[in-house]
């Protein structure tokens, strides 16, 4: 078996490349591994949200050393670049990060996780490993965390093809059982998996997500020039899944559009449709078609102003563990219409744009009543920010490494 096209076979276990210096830190602190794979290319939300951890992980000033392991080729990040050359012979008084690349880009992601990371570890010095998404490389000497953000693929079987469903049931299975400690987004997830999984209570934590200061920065319009947009839009962003429901959305744009004549619903994110085709019939479908912009995936960098001008944005699922969308939009003083059993039913109980049904008319009269009521549409857009202030990379990183300490502790 190979990892992928082109790929040596896993038996053989050539020298890997390091592209910073191969020396250790003088001061060799806790090592804690990361499986770091989700941050390459064009991150959405697993590799965003690890991003954000250690982004938060590096303003707590624990001088603890993270190892990160990426599978394909060398890329800068400020993380390393700014932490790890003045580590090597020197005392650090931070955190420091150290990337470690496989070069191995054509390798399916499992695949090298399951097969080919368990190398790598081996030779490395490691006192725990953290994966960020529901697996775990099979290397029981190491005491290890895993978060799992949610489990559609109990929930939503037919969602995923038959051998990528089972796969994950048995590898989110075997990560919890192998963990010290499991963390959950939300308390509903860590009951979830409690339930189903048979997880004791007390081996799992929740681990809110959180907003990058980025998203409170105020922009122009002008900022959307390279996107080719300007105001007034409503903004369906994130990857595009069956379960988060972007058919009703475009239903429930269609039903109000004629109110509006100058407003346009723009879709930001990768289609990831198990039949990509049935987006453009969803549009079709809608008659409201000509007034789509599909912008694709959108680089980090322009998110803060694509969710500060937008008039309202979307985040409609059948199930989700939670979603840094709705979080990021209110930060950026922008109302989200989100569906129900989201982290935001704890964060704000009586938010006023919640569809306590997936149905076409519900969500049509939340947006209606959003686009028509000023008043309770700007009461939202000035409490959002102030709500989403609090939940802070800073303070997750810092849960994140208190767990770490926990699972250290037999």
């Amino acid at each position: 078996m190979s990892l992928g096209t082109g790929e040596l076979a896993l038996a053989e276990v050539d020298d890997w490349v390091e592209t910073e210096a191969e020396q250790e830190p003088r001061d060799p602190g806790l090592k804690v591994g990361v499986v770091a794979y989700e941050m390459e290319g064009q991150p959405t939300g697993v590799g965003r949200y690890l991003e954000g951890l250690l982004n938060g992980v590096a303003a707590g000033g624990r001088p603890w050393h993270w190892v990160l392991f990426f599978k394909g080729e060398p890329f800068d990040h400020p993380l390393w670049s700014e932490t790890w050359p003045r580590a090597v012979g020197e005392e650090s008084e931070g955190p420091t990060f150290r990337p470690i690349f496989d070069q191995r880009p054509a390798a399916r992601p499992i695949l090298w996780e399951q097969l080919r990371l368990p190398v790598l570890l081996r030779r490395q010095p490691l006192d725990v490993i953290f994966s960020p998404s529901y697996s775990l490389p099979p290397w029981p000497r190491l005491p290890a965390l895993v978060t799992v953000h949610d489990l559609s693929f109990e929930h939503l079987p037919d969602a995923f093809p038959f051998r990528e469903r089972q796969r994950r049931r048995l590898l989110a299975r075997r990560a919890v059982r192998q963990a010290r400690r499991v963390l959950a987004d939300t308390e509903r997830i860590a009951g979830e998996i409690e339930r189903l999984y048979r997880v004791p209570r007390a081996k799992i934590s929740v681990l809110p997500l959180a907003v990058d200061r980025r998203f409170h920065a105020p922009s122009t319009p002008d900022a959307l020039a390279p996107l080719g947009l300007e105001p007034p839009y409503l903004l369906a962003i994130g990857t595009i899944l069956a379960r988060r429901r972007l058919d009703l959305v475009l239903q429930a744009f269609a039903d109000v559009a004629g109110d509006f004549p100058d407003l346009r619903l723009v879709i930001a994110g990768r289609n990831r449709l198990v039949r990509p085709a049935d987006l453009d019939g969803w549009i079709a479908a809608s008659g409201a078609g000509e007034r789509v912009v599909r912008l694709g995936y959108v680089e980090e960098r322009f998110l803060p102003a694509l969710y500060r001008h937008a008039e309202a944005s979307f985040y409609l699922s059948t199930y989700e563990g939670f979603g840094l969308p709705p979080l990021e939009s209110l930060a950026a003083g922008t109302p989200a219409i989100v569906g129900p059993r989201l982290g935001l039913d704890d964060l704000w109980p009586d938010y006023p744009y919640r569809c306590t049904r997936l149905e076409r008319p519900e969500v049509a009269a939340v947006l209606r009543r959003l686009l028509h009521d000023e008043i309770e549409r700007h009461r939202v857009e000035r409490q959002g920010p102030r709500r989403m202030a609090e939940l802070t990379w800073e303070r997750a990183g810092s849960r994140l490494m208190a767990e770490v300490e926990r699972a250290l502790t037999p």
